[in-house]
């Protein structure tokens, strides 16, 4: 059978609107990217995301399928940053299945990485707790807040007093100025790293602050294209990088976590709001610092999917075990994809297969 490129559009309701610094995002847009050949398929997932993407869902699709022969030939030129991500996600996964082994991870105990839950920008600091609330009650021991000036010290010295026992940490998405007084009262909260206190472009700052302030700080608006995550590790502009494999694609983002580790820099992995195939990906790279991947991998951005989605794409249950996210010892991502449920909830745009 000649090899094919399966392609489908998916548009996911969020269980709940989820706020940040610089926007409101009620449901997920993206396209699932699946490379069969020899009998297996390997899956991909391109999610762009509003405000940090220059590409939308349409134009990943289009140019995936004006370039199908292409990609399954392994030529990823031309494609927008999370089409050539989900490419490559998609071969990684199949040559994985192929060779009959965990795409990370060694089987019996490797494939783990602890989950992190991002608690949106609430109206109140009650509120921030009710929610943090939630996700520790489904299993989650980190959490990350979002805050924006005017809502932030006692946002988080609310959850602190609440849940004293879990890690938190604080995302401004580049809503502060360098000189705001009150990034010093943040530093005094032993908080687990400060994400993007400052504008994208301003690497300059952003290093002062870090030498500044004894509260890490992290780069992840700044890191979210290639040529972004290269020049913040080449300038060592902060003191941890927040790399995404749905933007940087697996090999992308392991050797940026590489050359992270070369400099000093911890590395958080991160995602997109995406289905179980987006977030297998990241979690796969994740679970490597658990074998032979870089140890500079600390810390990771990610949830169940089902904690965020109306749907999914997958039956693996994501289980927390000690707030640990789990995939199983299977080959590739160790999970399968079925679009039945997105089907049924009215989640699917449009499904086409390209033949080479």
């Amino acid at each position: 059978m000649a090899p094919s490129l399966r392609l489908a559009e998916l548009r996911i309701p969020l269980r709940r609107p989820f706020t940040n610094a610089r926007r409101t995002v009620a449901e997920r847009g993206l396209v699932l990217v699946g490379v069969t050949e020899a009998g297996a398929t390997g899956w991909g997932e391109a999610a762009p995301f509003p405000g940090m993407t220059a590409e939308s869902v349409t134009e990943v699709w289009e140019a995936l399928r004006d370039r199908a022969g292409r990609v399954l030939d392994g030529d990823l030129s031309g494609l927008p940053a999370t089409g050539a991500a989900a490419a490559d996600q998609a071969r990684s996964d199949w040559k994985a299945r192929m060779d009959g082994t965990p795409l990370a991870g060694r089987a019996g105990g490797g494939r783990r990485a602890r989950a992190c839950a991002a608690v949106g920008l609430e109206q109140s600091p009650d509120e921030t707790v009710r929610r943090v609330g939630e996700a520790v009650e489904a299993g989650i021991r980190q959490v990350k807040i979002k805050i924006e000036p005017g809502r932030d010290l006692d946002w988080l010295r609310a959850v602190s007093a609440g849940f004293p026992e879990i890690s938190a940490a604080a995302d401004a998405n580049g809503s502060y100025e360098e000189d705001d007084p009150i990034l010093e009262k943040l530093d005094g909260l032993s908080l687990a790293y400060l994400e993007q206190p400052l504008a994208a472009g301003d690497l300059d700052g952003s290093r002062r602050l870090s030498a500044r302030l004894e509260t890490p700080i992290c780069l992840d608006e700044s890191s979210s294209s290639p040529a972004g995550a290269e020049e913040a590790v080449a300038r060592r502009a902060a003191d941890m990088v927040s790399l995404k494999p749905g933007l940087l694609g697996a090999a992308g983002a392991r050797r940026m976590a590489e050359r992270a580790e070369a400099a000093g820099m911890a590395v958080k992995i991160g995602g997109l709001v995406e289905t179980s195939v987006g977030r297998a990906h990241a979690l796969a790279l994740a679970a490597s610092a658990a074998d032979a991947g870089p140890s500079s991998i600390r810390f990771t951005d990610l949830v169940p999917p089902r904690q965020l989605l109306a749907a999914d794409v997958s039956p693996h249950p994501w289980n927390l075990t000690d707030g640990f996210l789990t995939l199983s010892d299977g080959p590739g991502l160790g999970l399968d994809v079925d679009l039945s449920e997105a089907e049924a909830a009215g989640c699917v745009v449009r499904i086409e297969t390209f033949t080479a």
